[in-house]
């Protein structure tokens, strides 16, 4: 054989070599791309991209960001329900940053029950809630009477920092030489006030919140967007209670009117209490329903489900 037809053999034998590889390559089974499965919602997050934006000098951490104006784009419909979220990846070359950032929104908008994750499928929007409850939810007064179409407004009372009494160094888990940022604030449904609270939270998990205008705002939802801090679980107590003199007056009843006092805690994702707070609450207003089944208790009121008083 000549030296040229030896060439050409092999030339031929590499030739069919990556033939076959390129037909098994084709013929391997796994996700189709993004855009190609699904180029309507591929299209859309593009757009809602272009609107997106971080800023390393803001104090809210860029997972916090991410997070938040997603959640934004899916409540606005800009991100229809059931569409597929582009790959952690795709979103770290869309805004340019790590994929520890992308994996810590992601996860908390599915922690808050806006994303779900499918094995080998990917991660899709979630339906919208048909009913909410607030021990899926996680929804405070404020949150599920808003939810309800009431009219919600608040008064604060007080706003600041200080440093922790040994009652909250306990509840807190807080050090001595620690902070605890106090919110007194009187909680009103469609003009007349619903309860009273006295709320405090750990002050290094919200650094700044005493400076902001908390008026009218849920603290839940506040320390959510601006911390990326979620209730996970709380646990509460009821008692029967006589205001004071300056409590019947802020709460707008006459003296000797009983009122149920209600201490909470609740707590974040590891467990620890992310809000201590102790209130009284005006039953006449709206009654305290309890449905009890076997995997737990939930406490209604005229219909909202109620955990928490913020």
């Amino acid at each position: 054989m000549s030296r040229r037809n030896g060439r050409d053999a092999r030339r031929s034998g590499k030739s069919e070599r990556m033939t076959r590889k390129a037909k098994i390559k084709n013929n391997k089974r796994g996700r189709p791309r993004y855009d190609q499965e699904d180029l309507a919602a591929a299209q859309a997050f593009r757009a809602i991209g272009r609107k997106i934006r971080l800023s390393r000098g803001d104090v809210r951490p860029l997972w916090v960001q991410l997070r938040n104006q997603i959640e934004e784009a899916i409540n606005t419909g800009g991100i229809a329900a059931n569409s597929r979220m582009p790959s952690e990846q795709a979103l770290c070359d869309l805004f340019g940053i790590s994929r520890a950032v992308v994996r810590a929104a992601i996860g908390s908008l599915a922690t808050g029950g806006r994303v779900v994750r499918l094995p080998r499928k990917g991660t899709f929007v979630a339906p919208p809630r048909q009913h909410v409850d607030f021990m899926a939810a996680n929804l405070g007064v404020f949150d599920d009477l808003t939810a309800k179409g009431h009219r919600v407004s608040t008064r604060t009372l007080a706003l600041y920092r200080s440093a922790p009494n040994e009652q909250e160094q306990n509840v807190l888990g807080l050090p001595p030489e620690g902070s605890v940022v106090h919110i007194h604030r009187v909680y009103l449904s469609d003009g007349l006030p619903i309860t009273m609270t006295h709320i405090a939270l750990p002050g290094h998990k919200v650094p700044g919140l005493e400076l902001l205008d908390m008026e009218n705002h849920s603290v839940f939802q506040t320390i959510r967007e601006h911390y990326g801090l979620t209730v996970q679980r709380a646990e509460r107590w009821f008692t029967a209670a006589l205001p004071s003199k300056e409590e019947c007056e802020r709460m707008g009843v006459s003296p000797n009117t009983p009122l149920i006092s209600i201490e909470s805690f609740a707590y974040d994702a590891e467990g620890a209490v992310l809000e201590y707070y102790q209130a009284l609450y005006n039953s006449s207003l709206a009654r305290i329903h309890v449905a009890i089944n076997q995997e737990a208790p939930l406490v209604v009121i005229n219909g909202l489900a109620h955990g928490t008083g913020t």
